[in-house]
Protein backbone atom coordinates (compact mmCIF):
# COMPACT_ATOMS: atom_id res chain seq x y z
CA UNK A 1 0.00 0.00 0.00
CA UNK A 2 1.19 3.52 -0.70
CA UNK A 3 2.19 5.04 2.62
CA UNK A 4 1.07 8.46 1.45
CA UNK A 5 -2.48 7.33 0.68
CA UNK A 6 -3.61 6.81 4.27
CA UNK A 7 -3.16 9.86 6.46
CA UNK A 8 -2.65 9.09 10.18
CA UNK A 9 -2.84 12.76 11.13
CA UNK A 10 -6.57 13.31 11.22
CA UNK A 11 -6.30 17.06 11.70
CA UNK A 12 -4.46 17.38 8.38
CA UNK A 13 -7.16 15.59 6.42
CA UNK A 14 -9.98 17.57 4.78
CA UNK A 15 -13.60 16.88 5.69
CA UNK A 16 -16.44 17.13 3.14
CA UNK A 17 -19.74 17.04 5.06
CA UNK A 18 -22.09 17.67 2.13
CA UNK A 19 -24.75 15.02 1.58
CA UNK A 20 -26.32 14.24 -1.83
CA UNK A 21 -29.59 15.88 -0.79
CA UNK A 22 -27.69 18.92 0.42
CA UNK A 23 -25.95 19.14 -2.95
CA UNK A 24 -29.29 19.09 -4.76
CA UNK A 25 -30.64 21.71 -2.37
CA UNK A 26 -27.60 23.94 -2.95
CA UNK A 27 -28.04 23.70 -6.72
CA UNK A 28 -31.75 24.46 -6.39
CA UNK A 29 -31.12 27.47 -4.16
CA UNK A 30 -28.45 28.77 -6.55
CA UNK A 31 -30.98 28.81 -9.40
CA UNK A 32 -33.15 31.22 -7.44
CA UNK A 33 -30.35 33.56 -6.38
CA UNK A 34 -28.48 36.36 -8.11
CA UNK A 35 -29.77 39.20 -10.22
CA UNK A 36 -31.73 36.91 -12.56
CA UNK A 37 -33.35 34.17 -10.45
CA UNK A 38 -35.10 31.32 -12.21
CA UNK A 39 -38.86 31.86 -11.95
CA UNK A 40 -42.11 30.10 -12.61
CA UNK A 41 -45.49 31.58 -13.47
CA UNK A 42 -47.90 31.10 -10.60
CA UNK A 43 -51.63 31.35 -10.14
CA UNK A 44 -53.08 33.89 -7.71
CA UNK A 45 -54.47 30.96 -5.74
CA UNK A 46 -51.07 30.16 -4.25
CA UNK A 47 -50.55 33.66 -2.99
CA UNK A 48 -48.52 35.41 -5.65
CA UNK A 49 -49.98 38.79 -4.63
CA UNK A 50 -50.58 39.67 -8.22
CA UNK A 51 -47.03 38.87 -9.31
CA UNK A 52 -46.92 36.83 -12.51
CA UNK A 53 -43.88 34.77 -11.56
CA UNK A 54 -41.92 33.79 -8.46
CA UNK A 55 -38.43 32.36 -7.91
CA UNK A 56 -38.53 28.57 -7.87
CA UNK A 57 -37.67 28.48 -4.16
CA UNK A 58 -40.70 30.57 -3.27
CA UNK A 59 -42.90 28.47 -5.52
CA UNK A 60 -41.74 25.37 -3.66
CA UNK A 61 -42.49 27.02 -0.32
CA UNK A 62 -46.05 27.70 -1.48
CA UNK A 63 -46.47 24.15 -2.82
CA UNK A 64 -45.64 22.52 0.51
CA UNK A 65 -47.98 24.83 2.42
CA UNK A 66 -51.16 23.04 3.61
CA UNK A 67 -53.34 25.68 1.93
CA UNK A 68 -52.06 24.79 -1.54
CA UNK A 69 -54.62 22.78 -3.52
CA UNK A 70 -53.98 19.70 -5.63
CA UNK A 71 -55.07 21.66 -8.68
CA UNK A 72 -52.40 24.30 -8.15
CA UNK A 73 -49.74 21.66 -7.51
CA UNK A 74 -50.71 19.92 -10.73
CA UNK A 75 -50.46 23.19 -12.68
CA UNK A 76 -47.01 23.97 -11.34
CA UNK A 77 -45.72 20.48 -12.00
CA UNK A 78 -47.12 20.49 -15.52
CA UNK A 79 -45.23 23.71 -16.24
CA UNK A 80 -41.99 22.33 -14.78
CA UNK A 81 -42.26 19.08 -16.72
CA UNK A 82 -43.15 20.93 -19.92
CA UNK A 83 -40.08 23.13 -19.58
CA UNK A 84 -37.90 20.16 -18.82
CA UNK A 85 -39.17 18.37 -21.93
CA UNK A 86 -38.56 21.43 -24.11
CA UNK A 87 -35.38 22.86 -22.59
CA UNK A 88 -33.74 20.19 -20.45
CA UNK A 89 -31.62 21.66 -17.68
CA UNK A 90 -31.96 23.41 -15.33
CA UNK A 91 -35.55 22.22 -15.19
CA UNK A 92 -34.55 18.68 -14.30
CA UNK A 93 -32.75 20.11 -11.28
CA UNK A 94 -35.83 22.19 -10.46
CA UNK A 95 -38.03 19.08 -10.59
CA UNK A 96 -35.78 17.15 -8.23
CA UNK A 97 -35.34 20.22 -6.01
CA UNK A 98 -39.10 20.51 -5.59
CA UNK A 99 -39.15 17.01 -4.11
CA UNK A 100 -36.43 17.60 -1.48
CA UNK A 101 -38.79 18.51 1.41
CA UNK A 102 -40.91 15.43 0.73
CA UNK A 103 -37.85 13.20 0.45
CA UNK A 104 -36.46 14.49 3.73
CA UNK A 105 -39.76 13.75 5.47
CA UNK A 106 -39.82 10.23 4.02
CA UNK A 107 -36.23 9.54 5.08
CA UNK A 108 -36.85 10.86 8.58
CA UNK A 109 -39.41 8.11 9.14
CA UNK A 110 -37.02 5.28 8.22
CA UNK A 111 -34.97 3.24 10.69
CA UNK A 112 -31.21 3.79 10.93
CA UNK A 113 -28.97 0.81 10.17
CA UNK A 114 -25.24 0.70 10.88
CA UNK A 115 -24.64 -0.92 7.47
CA UNK A 116 -26.26 1.93 5.52
CA UNK A 117 -24.84 5.42 5.69
CA UNK A 118 -27.09 8.43 5.22
CA UNK A 119 -25.14 9.45 2.11
CA UNK A 120 -25.63 6.02 0.55
CA UNK A 121 -29.35 6.10 1.30
CA UNK A 122 -29.76 9.59 -0.14
CA UNK A 123 -27.81 8.65 -3.28
CA UNK A 124 -30.06 5.64 -3.83
CA UNK A 125 -33.15 7.78 -3.35
CA UNK A 126 -31.99 10.44 -5.80
CA UNK A 127 -31.12 7.82 -8.40
CA UNK A 128 -34.65 6.46 -8.18
CA UNK A 129 -36.19 9.95 -8.34
CA UNK A 130 -34.17 10.81 -11.44
CA UNK A 131 -35.18 7.55 -13.12
CA UNK A 132 -38.85 8.13 -12.29
CA UNK A 133 -38.64 11.67 -13.62
CA UNK A 134 -37.76 10.38 -17.09
CA UNK A 135 -40.97 8.32 -17.09
CA UNK A 136 -43.39 11.09 -16.13
CA UNK A 137 -45.72 12.44 -18.81
CA UNK A 138 -45.97 16.21 -18.91
CA UNK A 139 -49.60 16.16 -17.79
CA UNK A 140 -49.09 13.81 -14.81
CA UNK A 141 -51.24 15.42 -12.06
CA UNK A 142 -49.48 13.49 -9.25
CA UNK A 143 -45.94 14.13 -10.47
CA UNK A 144 -44.53 15.30 -7.15
CA UNK A 145 -46.12 12.44 -5.25
CA UNK A 146 -44.85 9.88 -7.76
CA UNK A 147 -41.29 11.16 -7.45
CA UNK A 148 -41.31 11.09 -3.66
CA UNK A 149 -42.84 7.62 -3.62
CA UNK A 150 -40.19 6.37 -6.05
CA UNK A 151 -37.48 7.64 -3.71
CA UNK A 152 -39.22 6.14 -0.68
CA UNK A 153 -39.46 2.73 -2.38
CA UNK A 154 -35.76 2.84 -3.24
CA UNK A 155 -34.88 3.62 0.37
CA UNK A 156 -36.98 0.72 1.63
CA UNK A 157 -35.38 -1.65 -0.89
CA UNK A 158 -31.90 -0.67 0.26
CA UNK A 159 -32.76 -1.09 3.93
CA UNK A 160 -34.47 -4.42 3.27
CA UNK A 161 -31.37 -5.65 1.43
CA UNK A 162 -29.18 -4.56 4.35
CA UNK A 163 -31.36 -6.45 6.83
CA UNK A 164 -31.32 -9.54 4.59
CA UNK A 165 -27.53 -9.45 4.34
CA UNK A 166 -27.28 -8.99 8.11
CA UNK A 167 -29.17 -12.24 8.66
CA UNK A 168 -26.76 -14.09 6.36
CA UNK A 169 -23.59 -12.91 8.10
CA UNK A 170 -22.19 -14.74 11.09
CA UNK A 171 -20.33 -11.66 12.40
CA UNK A 172 -22.55 -8.57 12.15
CA UNK A 173 -21.07 -5.40 10.70
CA UNK A 174 -21.35 -2.58 13.18
CA UNK A 175 -19.06 -0.34 15.13
CA UNK A 176 -19.16 -2.56 18.22
CA UNK A 177 -17.71 -5.56 16.38
CA UNK A 178 -15.12 -3.95 14.15
CA UNK A 179 -14.10 -0.48 15.24
CA UNK A 180 -13.78 -1.26 18.96
CA UNK A 181 -11.11 -3.80 17.99
CA UNK A 182 -9.06 -0.98 16.54
CA UNK A 183 -7.20 1.75 18.45
CA UNK A 184 -8.74 5.20 18.87
CA UNK A 185 -9.51 6.89 15.56
CA UNK A 186 -6.66 9.18 14.60
CA UNK A 187 -3.88 7.01 16.10
CA UNK A 188 -1.28 5.64 13.71
CA UNK A 189 -1.98 1.97 14.77
CA UNK A 190 -5.46 2.21 13.25
CA UNK A 191 -3.93 2.72 9.85
CA UNK A 192 -1.35 0.03 10.59
CA UNK A 193 -4.19 -2.48 10.93
CA UNK A 194 -5.35 -1.59 7.44
CA UNK A 195 -1.77 -1.89 6.18
CA UNK A 196 -1.51 -5.39 7.65
CA UNK A 197 -4.88 -6.32 6.15
CA UNK A 198 -3.57 -5.36 2.72
CA UNK A 199 -0.36 -7.32 3.24
CA UNK A 200 -2.40 -10.37 4.27
CA UNK A 201 -4.62 -10.03 1.16
CA UNK A 202 -7.69 -9.40 3.30
CA UNK A 203 -8.13 -6.00 1.64
CA UNK A 204 -6.90 -4.46 -1.57
CA UNK A 205 -5.12 -1.11 -1.48
CA UNK A 206 -8.20 0.55 -2.98
CA UNK A 207 -10.50 -0.95 -0.33
CA UNK A 208 -8.20 0.14 2.50
CA UNK A 209 -8.19 3.60 0.96
CA UNK A 210 -11.99 3.73 0.97
CA UNK A 211 -12.19 2.62 4.60
CA UNK A 212 -9.46 4.94 5.83
CA UNK A 213 -10.71 8.07 4.13
CA UNK A 214 -14.44 7.62 4.79
CA UNK A 215 -14.46 5.90 8.19
CA UNK A 216 -11.38 7.35 9.84
CA UNK A 217 -10.92 10.72 8.15
CA UNK A 218 -14.72 11.20 7.84
CA UNK A 219 -14.63 12.31 4.23
CA UNK A 220 -17.88 11.87 2.31
CA UNK A 221 -18.04 9.00 -0.14
CA UNK A 222 -18.71 11.17 -3.20
CA UNK A 223 -15.31 12.86 -2.87
CA UNK A 224 -13.43 9.63 -2.21
CA UNK A 225 -15.20 7.72 -4.99
CA UNK A 226 -14.20 10.38 -7.49
CA UNK A 227 -10.59 10.16 -6.30
CA UNK A 228 -10.42 6.39 -6.81
CA UNK A 229 -12.35 6.48 -10.08
CA UNK A 230 -15.65 4.75 -9.36
CA UNK A 231 -19.28 5.66 -8.89
CA UNK A 232 -20.60 6.53 -5.45
CA UNK A 233 -22.89 3.52 -5.46
CA UNK A 234 -20.08 1.15 -6.44
CA UNK A 235 -17.82 2.63 -3.77
CA UNK A 236 -20.39 2.04 -1.03
CA UNK A 237 -20.85 -1.57 -2.16
CA UNK A 238 -17.10 -2.13 -2.38
CA UNK A 239 -16.46 -0.70 1.08
CA UNK A 240 -19.25 -2.75 2.69
CA UNK A 241 -17.84 -6.00 1.27
CA UNK A 242 -14.31 -5.06 2.33
CA UNK A 243 -15.38 -4.19 5.87
CA UNK A 244 -17.18 -7.50 6.19
CA UNK A 245 -14.02 -9.38 5.25
CA UNK A 246 -12.06 -7.29 7.74
CA UNK A 247 -14.57 -8.06 10.50
CA UNK A 248 -14.32 -11.78 9.84
CA UNK A 249 -10.53 -11.70 9.66
CA UNK A 250 -10.32 -9.80 12.96
CA UNK A 251 -12.73 -12.26 14.59
CA UNK A 252 -10.62 -15.20 13.37
CA UNK A 253 -7.38 -13.40 14.29
CA UNK A 254 -6.04 -14.40 10.87
CA UNK A 255 -3.57 -11.51 10.58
Amino acid sequence: MRTTSICPARSACPVYPVSPLDQVESAFQALASGVSPLTLPVAPAIGSDGVGALPVTRVRARLVHPSCTEQIRAQVWEEVLRRRALCGEPWGTVAVGLTVPGLRRALSRLPRLAEVEACELEQEVLTAVTAELTLLPVDEPQAGLRLVRAGDRAAHRLLYAARRDRRRVVVPLDENTMWQRLPVVGDAPVFAVLERAVQADVLTEEEAELIARTRLERQVMAKVAAAVGMSVRAAFRRRAAAEQRLVQALAAQSF
